[in-house]
């Protein structure tokens, strides 16, 4: 069908093309359908030429030279490749240059070692990473645990028992690290299959093929509670951690009094802050949820914000105070270690506390201390007739929580004189 078609609109055959070449009829002789050949002078050589417009420009585009292998035939089909292009907004020769570009990339991999691919899968995709420690944990695995043993390995030779040599000797000792380097075996493999480096199934894969050799991950890793401080100690824990400098110190502070996750408050921003109705507002590219959520801040959430605009360098609330860059995301863990709770409690514990506080000495609707924790509680269905955040009912909350931290308003003046320190 689609022969008949260039056929009917063709205006050029083998014979008058073989006369226009030895005759030496210079020019551009159309066959119809955008199609040209393009006879030069003074050697009377020729070649195929693709005509069309795109976002109102005109444009020739040459796509190889006439001679036995590039036909007529082949020129009229390899134009109806180049209408499908321009239909879809795409310049023929920014495709070609793309194809190269992946053809020179597989070139580069041809030996395809394991370690070169996996590099190669890294710098493809690590701008859609949004988080900071993926970017930092991806490489960091594939070093300690992957590449000493199949680095090496080219990717068509990798089978199940390269895998296990891999998986095995940290399966039961590290089960959450193992699980991971486990996917990442199997990404890295199936763009390699893309590329064409590999066939068959991939080695890596959890069902039907690796969990019938490992044991499921969940009966050898009990998940442990992140480690929290009873509420009952917070105001002895926050009295010490208000001697403390530095911008760990007062992210802490703020994570107390916020109940939020680290790196929220590690990327806020001053431009995230409504200092007149004291809200924080958490763009989506921040939260776990990949949500916005707006956070209402209590008194003394609001006295660390102004304490910390006076002494920023930067963009961030709670940078480097040196140079203004975000802070290590251990920034917090490590000032919990240097005030000796190491193994006690963990900044993600803080939530905790908080949400035990508010069970069991409050009578705070469990669902809206659920949304403070920016926890989903709502089913599809319900969550389709819920038009607001519930934020005055959060500043409650919050609001009452400050209160609980510091008690006696004599706190928080020592606190704003520490902070003058």
């Amino acid at each position: 069908m689609v022969q008949r078609k260039v056929q009917r609109m063709s205006k050029l055959t083998v014979r008058k093309i073989d006369s226009l070449i030895k005759n030496k009829i210079f020019g551009r002789h159309s066959d119809g359908n955008q199609l040209y050949l393009n006879v030069r002078q003074p050697e009377g050589t020729a070649s195929w030429i693709f005509r069309f417009s795109l976002n109102d420009k005109r444009y020739w585009h040459g796509f190889g030279s006439h001679d036995s292998k590039h036909g007529l035939h082949w020129a009229r089909l390899e134009v109806l490749k180049y209408k499908s292009l321009v239909r879809q907004g795409i310049h023929p020769g920014d495709q070609k240059k793309k194809d190269k570009e992946a053809i020179k990339r597989a070139f580069e991999l041809k030996d395809n070692k394991f370690k070169k691919v996996a590099e190669d899968y890294i710098a493809q995709n690590q701008s859609s990473w949004r988080s900071k420690v993926t970017k930092q944990q991806w490489p960091n695995s594939l070093r300690d645990y992957v590449y000493p043993k199949i680095g090496s390995v080219p990717v068509n030779e990798i089978g199940i028992h390269e895998v296990l040599s891999v998986l095995k000797p940290i399966w039961s000792k590290k089960t959450t690290t193992a699980t991971r380097v486990r996917s990442r075996i199997e990404n890295i493999l199936d763009y390699a299959t893309t590329l064409g480096m590999r066939e068959g199934n991939n080695p890596a894969v959890w069902r039907g093929n690796l969990n019938t050799v490992l044991p499921t991950p969940s009966k050898i890793h009990k998940i442990k509670s992140h480690s929290a401080i009873p509420y009952n100690k917070i105001h002895k824990f926050l009295y010490e951690l208000k001697t403390r400098k530095g911008a760990g110190a007062r992210a802490l502070e703020f994570a107390v009094l916020t109940a939020s996750r680290t790196r929220p408050i590690l990327q806020a921003r001053w431009e995230h802050i409504d200092f007149e109705n004291q809200i924080w507002n958490c763009p989506d590219e921040i939260m776990k949820s990949g949500k916005s959520f707006r956070v209402p801040l209590s008194e003394p959430a609001m006295k660390i914000i102004y304490f910390q605009k006076k002494r920023s360098r930067g963009a961030y609330i709670f940078g480097n105070e040196q140079t203004g860059n975000p802070s290590s995301n251990n920034c917090m863990l490590y000032t919990i270690k240097r005030m000796g709770y190491r193994g006690q409690i963990t900044t993600h514990g803080m939530r905790s506390t908080m949400r035990d506080w508010a069970g069991e000495t409050t009578n705070f609707s469990e669902r809206i201390v659920e949304v403070c924790l920016d926890h989903t509680v709502n089913s599809a269905s319900e969550a389709a007739y819920q038009r607001g955040d519930y934020l005055e009912k959060r500043r409650e909350i919050m609001d009452s929580w400050g209160r609980f931290c510091y008690p006696e308003q004599s706190k928080v003046l020592v606190l704003k004189d520490v902070y003058r320190r």
